[in-house]
């Protein structure tokens, strides 16, 4: 039996924590109606702005695909073709860290609000060979050697809007969905031997490593449900699903030429995330 990655880990913890708050909630089910159809207290409103604290996992779905091989494309048959390892997946994960902070507007069972996030994961997968060029895109030459690429996702940010029904005084349910933001970098290193082909037409060196940055805009999606404690604090589990389209670039642009042509990877790179957080508030 396998064991459990971290972020089926994290999904787990954050299933028990949606059952624990429903299950705490539930103890106050026979007064609930009757709380509701009096008018709410300060202490008990909604309304108001929060700030909180959030942790869990993040897990990309991110899918590289090699265009182009060399520059200018190579003229030969068989020189510098895309082979079958193009498209490659990358599953990046790891634990993520951030803050949120919001302000919330109640109408008797209905809660609006707004959101903002950042968070900070170090999720990074490594795979040998760069795609299109690990079986045979060069002839004579067995790869990938030493070479290897690389698909990592760090930072990210939202701006949401919330809508939620009070299923119980304390305990909210509730959807979100709004921008999203995603930091990532996509890398490649490669060796100038007969067993490294991406970089075989390139004049004498050892090995060299490239990583390409960019910052991409996308959509989040997703739900969760919110417990409020003693006092004005709030706790939460959440899950969001955000997509981020692709990316575009190009590793070791410039080289210096040999026939057929200069050491040059095209990729373009799609980018999914899915993220299970809990997270901790006060509501000023």
């Amino acid at each position: 039996m396998t064991e459990p990655s971290l972020f089926e880990s994290v999904i787990g913890r954050v299933l028990l924590a949606f059952a624990v708050l429903a299950a705490t909630s539930a103890q106050g089910t026979g007064a609930a109606d009757a709380a509701m159809s009096n008018e709410s207290s300060v202490s008990d409103s909604w309304t108001g702005a929060y700030l909180g604290l959030a942790a869990g996992a993040k897990r990309g779905d991110a899918q590289w695909t090699t265009t182009q091989l060399s520059d200018p494309p190579s003229a030969f048959v068989g020189v510098g073709s895309i082979d079958g390892s193009s498209p490659d997946g990358f599953t990046p994960a790891g634990a993520r860290l951030g803050g949120y902070a919001g302000y919330n507007w109640q109408s008797d069972r209905w809660i609006y609000g707004i959101e903002v996030d950042a968070a900070w994961a170090d999720a990074s997968e490594t795979h040998a060979g760069i795609p299109g060029c690990k079986i045979v895109c060069f002839p004579g030459t067995p790869g990938p050697g030493n070479d290897a690429s690389a698909v990592s996702i760090r930072w990210d940010a939202s701006l949401r809007g919330r809508i939620g029904y009070l299923v119980m005084p304390k305990l909210l349910v509730y959807g979100t969905g709004g921008i999203a933001w995603q930091s990532l970098d996509v890398s490649g290193t490669c060796e100038s031997t007969l067993n490294d082909p991406v970089c075989l037409v390139a004049p004498p060196f050892g090995a060299k490593t490239q990583s390409d940055r960019a910052i991409l805009t996308g959509w989040t999606v997703g739900g969760g449900i919110e417990h409020k404690l003693a006092g004005a604090w709030l706790i939460r589990a959440e899950y969001r699903y955000a997509d981020f389209g692709s990316a575009s670039g190009v590793l070791w642009a410039g080289q210096p030429a040999t026939s057929p042509g200069a050491d040059a990877v095209h990729y373009d790179v799609t980018v999914k995330t899915h993220i299970a957080t809990v997270g901790l508030a006060y509501k000023f």
